[in-house]
């Protein structure tokens, strides 16, 4: 039996019949006089709630006796707490709770408020909001569980799937999170949506768009690729047809353009400035790269494997770091300069590319010049031998921030405080250990992610949440590529938003694009 809130004696059911008892005008909620009466009263001690008019649900009221619980081991709160529950239940002679969290009574309640429209069918979407509104802190099993499940039509379908997830991975906590969800949903009358409750804030939006799109086919080098500049073409065509962005508003970066905007670090920095600069709240930006990524040793002391990731600009067969784009640079000049309230959408198709954070992506080479539709290539480029073996372990704080390996969905960027009000999404091209493919589809050279983007986008009619285009991106690759896209992000939330705020027309069903 697991201890879902990290008391010595109390579980997720327990803690909600103790929040019942208290709540006694069945509001859902408790004041800070009620949590501060039951404290002197349960505890026998003096505790003030500091707030000032606090309100507390269920998941809140947990959190905060877990908070106390902690930092004053003294009052033995767990312990008392469970005397007081076992006090009530004796004296109002009610019969113990069903062990399981995740129990028929509790997946039909979940079941009927997640069926909005009334259907009576849940789909792939309805389902993700379930485990974000809950608060499931990776949401990777849910994407991949796409290929697993159809549309839920019964609440024992619905049993099914949660209990499977719950099974096989235990350290999500599924039952005891879905357990406070449906108490908070209760006493709510609904479960939250993360897109009507998370949205960026709305004053005075401006809602300019801008694209940085920069392809690298490094033509006559020994590094030449053949799709970069192409997928460039994909995405500027998709943005103006699709989404609303003016060719005006777009600075293209390839060997196809003038010599003044060839993809040398010096310009791609300077793009990288131009996109960000003058943002403001309701904008939305967007940053393609593809082309050769790779490693080279680290300095900072701060990556678990010794090796820091980096693109590759056109002038990168001159010394490095001088002259190759660190993850940490890409920081500096695009993430760190984002205002809140700011959407920004990558694409990087590239080696070492795969986490938002540390950009840790590879690409395979089986060339065969004769046959286009068998072409694949690599965009990994070796680094110099001078920078190529890994520094000396992380540091602790280092090894902290690292997302896990194989992850296909992650959060990374809310492991820094800096990067919380952000609206961040990057797409990348396979998973860490992986490699990912400079292509021939469709007759045309492209990189293997971008022509699976676009596709996904294009089958969905260009109106799909950024979770789904990740799971319909990894469709249209399975059977031909072993790859698996990934996606980083600032919060759970924003795997349930619309890809560049495009929202199907009113009157359709919510989640259903």
């Amino acid at each position: 039996n697991r201890y879902p809130t990290h008391t010595q004696y109390l579980n997720v059911a327990d803690m909600a019949r103790i929040f019942s008892f208290l709540d006694s005008n069945g509001s859902g909620h408790l004041t800070g006089e009620e949590v501060t009466e039951m404290f002197n009263t349960v505890c026998g001690r003096p505790v003030s709630v500091s707030n000032p008019d606090p309100s507390f649900d269920l998941r809140s009221f947990i959190r905060f006796v877990e908070r106390v619980d902690t930092q004053y081991p003294q009052f033995g709160v767990s312990m008392n707490l469970m005397k007081y529950l076992k006090e009530q239940v004796a004296e109002e002679a009610i019969p113990p709770p069903d062990p399981d969290l995740l129990n028929s009574e509790t997946c039909s309640k979940l079941f009927q408020f997640l069926d909005k429209d009334g259907t009576g069918e849940l789909g792939f979407s309805e389902v993700i909001q379930l485990f974000l509104a809950a608060g499931v802190t990776d949401v990777q099993q849910i994407l991949e569980a796409d290929g697993e499940f159809g549309s839920i039509t019964s609440a024992e379908e619905l049993q099914a799937v949660v209990k499977k997830m719950d099974e096989n991975n235990p350290q999500l906590d599924v039952d005891e999170k879905l357990a406070a969800l449906l108490g908070s949903a209760e006493a709510a009358g609904g479960i939250p949506d993360p897109e009507e409750t998370e949205d960026p804030p709305p004053a005075e939006p401006s809602n300019k768009k801008k694209a940085l799109l920069i392809g690298i086919n490094y033509r006559g080098s020994p590094f030449e690729l053949r799709g970069c500049i192409n997928d460039v073409q994909t995405h500027r065509d998709m943005l103006v047809a699709q989404y609303g962005f003016g060719a005006k508003d777009m600075l293209i970066l390839t060997e196809d353009e003038p010599k003044d905007n060839w993809p040398y670090k010096k310009r791609i920095e300077e793009g990288m400035k131009w996109l960000v600069d003058g943002a403001k709240v309701g904008d939305t930006l967007y940053l393609a790269y593809s082309g050769h990524g790779s490693q080279m040793t680290d300095t900072t002391g701060t990556e678990p494997n010794g090796m820091s990731d980096c693109i590759c600009p056109l002038d990168c067969d001159k010394p490095w770091p001088e002259h190759i784009i660190l993850d940490t640079e890409i920081h500096k000049h695009v993430y760190d300069q984002l205002p809140d309230g700011v959407r920004l959408v990558c694409v990087f198709d590239s080696c070492h590319s795969g986490t938002i954070a540390d950009l840790e992506v590879s690409r395979a080479l089986s060339l065969v010049p004769s046959a286009p539709e068998h072409y694949s290539a690599v965009r990994y480029m070796a680094p110099p031998a001078a920078v190529a073996k890994p520094a000396e372990a992380a540091s602790s704080e280092g090894k902290a921030l690292a997302p896990a390996k194989g992850s296909g969905v992650r959060c990374v960027l809310g492991a820094r405080d800096a990067y919380k009000g952000k609206h961040v999404w990057v797409f990348s091209g396979c998973q860490d250990d992986q490699t990912s493919a400079d292509a021939y589809e469709d007759g045309r050279y492209q990189g293997a992610f971008t022509w699976a983007l676009s596709s996904a986008l294009a089958q969905r009619g260009y109106v799909v949440k950024y979770g789904e285009a990740l799971s319909q991106a990894r469709t249209v690759l399975r059977g031909k590529y072993t790859q698996k896209p990934a996606l980083s992000t600032t919060t759970e939330a924003n795997f349930d938003r619309y890809f560049l705020g495009r929202r199907p027309p009113a009157g359709k069903a919510k989640g259903k694009a």
